[in-house]
């Protein structure tokens, strides 16, 4: 569907999904990437929105999400 209009990105986080989305020339991008975006902009915090978000069916690598946090918590550190 993201082909035939010219889109350039969508929105996705299953990995076979992505490994298809990247393979039709599209650019994959998940959810975490949306609220670490959002956080920069200070729309949301990372760290809430992903609390919120793991009480949901959406599943993610755990050690994935930790870093992530980790790297929010240091970038605002900084």
């Amino acid at each position: 569907m993201a082909i035939e209009p010219g889109i350039p990105a969508i929105l996705i986080d299953e990995k076979r999904g992505r490994l298809a989305a990247k393979a039709c020339g599209l650019i994959p991008v998940g959810t975490l990437n949306i609220l670490n975006s959002a956080d920069l902009r200070g729309l949301l915090d990372f760290e809430q929105a992903v609390a919120k978000l793991c009480k949901t069916s959406f599943r993610a690598d755990p050690k994935m999400v930790n870093s992530l946090i980790q790297e929010v918590r240091a970038r605002k550190k900084a």
